[in-house]
């Protein structure tokens, strides 16, 4: 996802922070009323979160692009429009489409769960795919079940080899590695 942040990738944290605000955990009733039991009650009267509907479309309308810089807001969207093109965990559900239909199910349900957004490496084990799972705790320091959205990403550094899966990116770097030739020359050292 470097490939569309760009020098922008220094907002992701904050672009993270905003969603994981507005979906999640409430601090309680009146003035403190928000996070997901707000979120609830404006799917319910909206219907933000509808299946067919992308979520950049959601994100959008809940202004959750940032405000600060609009070419950072706007590849923000581009990204999240992006997770369709992804697998996800669960086979034959594109990552837009797995995302919707957890926000779908969860802010229908009697007790929805907060919705902790965040990426992980596209090089790991978890690869190209979106992954949304429940939690005991989505912070250590929270003691707070979550569902937890994460979005695969790269660096924008990262080289053509690196974008390999982990073993394949090893195997390669192992071939064009040679060991450095041995020198009986020592190193003077300074004074």
């Amino acid at each position: 996802m470097g490939r569309i942040m760009k020098e922008d990738d220094i907002f992701i944290s904050g672009l993270f922070d905003l969603m994981n605000l507005r979906f999640g955990p409430s601090q309680g009733p009146k003035e403190a009323f928000g996070g997901i039991e707000e979120m609830a009650a404006l799917q319910k009267e909206f219907q933000i979160f509808q299946r067919g509907r992308s979520l950049k479309d959601c994100v959008a309308v809940l202004n959750l692009g940032g405000f600060w810089n609009a070419r950072a807001r706007n590849r923000w969207l581009t990204l999240i429009g992006e997770l369709g093109l992804y697998e996800s965990d669960e086979p034959g559900v594109n990552g837009n489409d797995r995302i919707m239909n957890m926000m779908i199910e969860n802010l229908a349900s009697r007790y929805p769960l907060p919705v902790l957004f965040q990426a992980h490496d596209s090089r790991s084990e978890d690869g190209r795919r979106v992954i949304v799972r429940n939690a005991p705790t989505g912070l250590f320091y929270m003691t707070q079940d979550y569902i937890i959205v994460s979005i695969p990403m790269l660096p924008r550094s990262v080289s053509r080899t690196a974008r390999q899966p982990v073993k394949a990116a090893r195997k390669a770097a192992a071939k064009t590695t040679r060991a450095a030739p041995k020198s009986t020359k020592k190193t003077p050292r300074r004074r």
